[in-house]
This record gives structure tokens, C-alpha cells and sequence, in this order.
């Protein structure tokens, strides 16, 4: 006999696993408009917060919420993104056509691999602490950059287990970056960055920090 506990237990893993599905799906719909990219990436990250802090995510409200209520904060963070991966592409560019011998060229092509992957850190503890912390897009992002700087081979790590799905996907049918791969990525990259913000920031100076209802 099923009791209600395990019927129970049943449908709420169900309704995580749905949730983890439907909001990659979501992500991927959003992103093939271009400028839905940042808005999903919100409404993700959110959701996925919300599983690593062992809570129970409501689609409509996590994800949907999070962008009503950030919006604002999303285009400056898309724009600041925009910005340096513009910078980043045209020294890309730029090094494309450089000889290989070249010492300027091999220089180019370091930084450019590094700055890159400092953006990407950055990114996952700014889309993390989005919707979790209560401050300006300016304290977000120094935020960020003092988090990576403090704990740089914990966020490298994080960084590059975060980038693990997307090279995995390759060999991946389609389906799996409709409805897996996005919020696999997200939720290690979350998971990752929570860790950290908890070494960080004791637990009382984190609650003083987050949102009044997260």
C-alpha cells in the first residue's frame, strides 16, 4: 500500500524534475529572440538558486518573477556584457590575423582566453546573487570580482565544471540542450557560487544581505 508521505515525495520530485526541464526550455525559447537571452538567464539562475538552497521553485513565480521584478538590472548586466564581449571579440579578431610567431600575437591570444574566462565567472556569481541579494548592479558586480579574486582557483574550478555541459552536449542529441543542458550548466554554476558566498560572508551577514522573501 502507497502511503501519503510516498505519493507525496513522488509528486514533489516530479514537479523539480518538470520545473529543471521547463525552465531550460524556457531559456532556449527566450534566447532564439537574442535579446531574451539575459532575461532567461535571470529566470534560470533563479530557479536554480532555489533548488540549491533546497526550496521548492514555482515556475511562474521564481522564474517569470524574477525578471518582472529585476528587469532593469538584467539590460545593465546585458549591456555591460555586450560591451566586453565586443572588446573581446575584436581583440579576438585581431589575433586571428596576427602571424604565430609573433610574441604581441601569442599575448593577445592569452589575455584574451583569461579575460574570458574571468567574464564567464563573473557572470555566474552576478546571475547567482541577482536575484538572492538586495543590491545595486555596481555592488553585483564588485561583488563578483572581489568573490573571484578571493577564491580564484574555487572559482575557476566552478567556472570550468559550469562549461563541462556544453562541451558534453556535442556528442548529445538536441534534446538535451532543449530541455538538460542549459540548466545543468546553471545549477553547478549556482551551486558553485552559493558555496562560496556561505565562505565568504558569515550566515548573518548573508540574511542581511538577501531579499526579504527569496
Amino acid at each position: 500500500m502507497i502511503n501519503k508521505q510516498d505519493t507525496e515525495t513522488f509528486f514533489s520530485m516530479a514537479d523539480k524534475i518538470a520545473t529543471f526541464l521547463f525552465a531550460n526550455f524556457a531559456w532556449v525559447v527566450l534566447s532564439l529572440t537574442i535579446i531574451g537571452t539575459p532575461f532567461g538567464t535571470a529566470g534560470l539562475f533563479a530557479v536554480m538558486t532555489k533548488y540549491v538552497r533546497g526550496l521548492q521553485p514555482e515556475f511562474s513565480r521564481v522564474f517569470v518573477g524574477t525578471i518582472r521584478d529585476h528587469w532593469r538590472k538584467i539590460l545593465w548586466i546585458a549591456l555591460l556584457d555586450v560591451l566586453v564581449g565586443g572588446l573581446l571579440f575584436i581583440n579576438y579578431s585581431i589575433f586571428q590575423v596576427m602571424a604565430m610567431d609573433n610574441i604581441m600575437a601569442v599575448l593577445s591570444g592569452t589575455m584574451t582566453v583569461c579575460v574570458t574566462v574571468v567574464l564567464i565567472m563573473v557572470n555566474i556569481y552576478v546571475w547567482t546573487c541577482l536575484s538572492l541579494l538586495d543590491i545595486s548592479v555596481r555592488n553585483l558586480i564588485k561583488l563578483s570580482l572581489i568573490l573571484g579574486l578571493t577564491y580564484p582557483f574555487t572559482s575557476l574550478a566552478i567556472t570550468i565544471l559550469a562549461i563541462l555541459p556544453f562541451v558534453a552536449n556535442l556528442f548529445m542529441p538536441v534534446a538535451f540542450l532543449l530541455f538538460a543542458t542549459i540548466s545543468t550548466s546553471a545549477y553547478i554554476g549556482t551551486r558553485g557560487a552559493w558555496y562560496v558566498l556561505n565562505k565568504h560572508f558569515s550566515e548573518e551577514e548573508l540574511s542581511s544581505l538577501m531579499f526579504t522573501r527569496v
